[in-house]
């Protein structure tokens, strides 16, 4: 069993260097999130994509080196949600769909323009600490509050078109338990 998330000691200020760092991990640079928002809202889907695996596969890094082998998803939830917490992108849920998997987001200062940039965070670190490949995409946002799907990468297209031609969300997950 893994020991519970204990973000203490986790960020460190060196002000004499100038330098902030998570976990002793490379150094950090402090961005206000409306400038991270407009970066995400300006960039291309690929560069978004790019961006926030990485980040995401830091988190994952993490994540793997403290849960360090078998964990249940409670476990994996409450490290993951602590780390994307500690980099500042909200607060991590998850719900359950019959053999769907939803993360929800709540409170993420980048508001709908960072949905892209919070899903490749999500996936970079499901691929790290999990080592196993899978798409997240936004399914929808309501009052601070974006729910996020994880599928098959090669199941992500289809999910997609289905909630971009109007499909509303819970007929899609309704469509992935059918194996549609």
């Amino acid at each position: 069993m893994a020991q519970p998330f204990n973000p203490t000691h986790a960020v460190r200020f060196d002000v004499g260097r100038g330098r902030v760092s998570v976990d002793g991990a490379e150094a950090r640079v402090l961005v206000p999130s409306d400038a991270l928002g407009h970066l995400c809202s300006s960039a291309s889907p690929e560069g978004v994509k790019d961006f926030g695996r990485r980040i995401g596969t830091e988190i994952g890094r993490r994540v793997a080196a403290r849960l360090d082998g078998a964990a249940s998803l409670g476990e994996v939830v409450e490290h993951l949600g602590g780390d994307l917490a500690l980099v500042g992108l909200g607060s991590l849920g998850v719900e359950v769909w019959g053999r769907a998997l939803v993360f929800t987001v709540t409170d993420s200062p980048l508001g709908k323009d960072g949905d892209r940039l919070l899903a490749a965070v999500l996936e970079g670190a499901l691929q790290r600490a999990l080592s196993r490949d899978s798409a997240v995409l936004p399914l929808e946002r309501t009052d601070g509050k974006v729910r996020l799907v994880v599928v098959n990468p090669k199941t992500a297209p289809r999910v997609s078109e289905w909630i971009s031609s109007g499909v509303a969300w819970g007929e899609a997950l309704t469509r992935l338990n059918a194996g549609s």
